[in-house]
């Protein structure tokens, strides 16, 4: 019984402190309904630019013991891109991916939907309804989505199927899955799409996409194949920035810029 309760408080640690993270700057709970999931999110009306932010987080922890073992609860224990919402001077939405944010796993929550299905197209799918049901009740006609690694992956994946997106940013997002893990000797996302392989994105939906030039986990040979068809001017760099550092510090500045460019 002891070990039960040990890991049932250690998988509802995560999604505890997200809410703690949310609440202390005045973002509320939601329980959005996707296609087949509900999507646990938080989201707050401030700013007048009427402008929402979606904000998209990186996969979290799919796996323990250095890889061998399936987590239980994948949420992210270091949650960088609510991190990012919460200091946002604008609209936001932080929408949670299948299965993650959960106390208790619900029964539809298998373990491909934060391994090697976490990008599907069930999960887009998902979640594409759950932006868009958000968008359309509260009447936003601008749109910018926000991915963090491999939460980039997904607003890339997203960004043509949720209404009135009008701007992408990822930050060290995973925009070639597949390359990312054949370059890191990881088993191959199987069930998963991959930006690299699918369309480009319109012309016309303003794309930035930031880059830390000591990003050991995607590095230019991770994304080099979707770069590729990419005009450079899209792609901002940041010689003194990794995976992690120094997102958070640099947003508001970053969005700053991005939000005069979006007006113009």
């Amino acid at each position: 019984m002891l070990v039960l309760g040990a890991t049932v408080a250690g998988c509802a640690a995560p999604a505890a402190h997200a809410r703690a993270l949310a609440g202390s700057h005045g973002l509320e709970p939601l329980l959005l309904p996707g296609t087949r999931f509900k999507h646990h999110a938080f989201a707050a009306t401030r700013g007048a630019s009427g402008v929402l932010v979606i904000f998209i987080e990186g996969d979290g922890s799919p796996w323990v013991d250095r890889g061998r073992r399936i987590a239980a609860d994948p949420t992210a224990r270091v949650p960088l891109a609510l991190e990012l919402a919460v200091t946002t001077p604008a609209s936001v939405l932080y929408l949670g991916r299948p299965c993650y944010l959960e106390v208790k796993r619900p029964p539809e929550c298998a373990e491909t939907l934060w391994t090697s299905g976490r990008y599907s197209s069930e999960v887009v799918a998902s979640m594409s309804a759950a932006a868009a049901l958000y968008v359309t009740q509260h009447h936003f006609q601008q749109v910018l989505i926000v991915g963090y690694s491999g939460g980039g992956t997904l607003a890339a994946l997203m960004a043509t199927n949720v209404p009135h997106v009008s701007g992408l940013v990822t930050i060290a997002g995973n925009l070639d899955p597949d390359s990312w893990a054949q370059l890191h000797g990881y088993l191959p996302l199987q069930s998963s799409l991959n930006p690299a392989l699918e369309p480009p994105l319109p012309v016309q939906l303003n794309q930035w996409y930031l880059v830390g030039e000591r990003d050991r986990n995607v590095p230019p040979a991770a994304t080099a194949r979707y770069f590729a068809r990419i005009p450079q001017a899209h792609v901002w760099s940041y010689a003194q920035f990794d995976h992690t550092c120094c997102w958070v510090q640099a947003w508001p500045s970053i969005f700053a810029k991005i939000s005069a460019e979006l007006d113009r």
